[in-house]
């Protein structure tokens, strides 16, 4: 289970930077701190993973280790198949899905997942809306979100870009890569 806040040391020697550095993006307000009754910084996990991915850094496995995904798809079909391919490459990950974008925000609630997988086009609210509804909330705000589509290009992925998406994959569902965007391929083996 990784910590709630880290040392400015903790968080230098977690990205491989010197202290003076985490010292300095601190100070500068670009990454947020608080401190302790004797006079010592703090960075919330939270905002240091808001700060790798505003500043398109990569983001350490253990601050986002995801032990459950969420696949959000108006296709029962592909949303099936997502959840057997999951569970046959990782086991151990607890994988929901949900039909549609209204049922997809209330199973965020309940499910509380850590990563989020959204098709690009559904009726009602589409993934981009709620790409956006997710970074809006703090109780959801800290959930890694990764669009798929049958239609990709670049304004689409640029448009989740802006509203904080990890990336927007290409359909049909590149399990490799998705293992690897999320952090869980170093630990399993990818099945071809």
């Amino acid at each position: 289970m990784r910590a709630s806040s880290l040392t400015t040391h903790e968080v230098a020697a977690l990205l491989e930077v010197s202290p003076s550095a985490v010292l300095t993006w601190i100070a500068k307000g670009w990454l947020n701190a608080h401190r302790t009754p004797g006079g010592h910084r703090r960075v919330a996990t939270l905002d240091l993973v808001r700060f790798l991915r505003g500043r398109r850094m990569p983001v350490p496995a253990v601050l986002t280790a995801v032990e459950r995904l969420l696949f959000i798809d108006d296709d029962p079909v592909f949303l099936r198949n997502a959840k057997r391919l999951m569970k046959r490459h990782v086991p151990e990950l607890s994988v929901e899905t949900s039909e549609g974008a209204m049922d997809g925000l209330i199973k965020v609630g309940t499910f509380q997942p850590n990563a989020v997988i959204l098709d690009a086009f559904m009726p009602g609210i589409d993934g981009v809306e709620l790409c956006h509804r997710l970074r809006e909330s703090a109780d959801t705000e800290h959930i890694a979100v990764v669009a798929l589509t049958g239609h990709p290009g670049r304004d689409l992925a640029a448009r989740f870009e802006a509203a904080g998406a990890l990336a927007c994959l290409s359909k049909p569902l590149d399990v490799s890569a998705l293992l690897r965007l999320l952090g869980l391929q170093r630990n399993h083996e990818v099945m071809r």
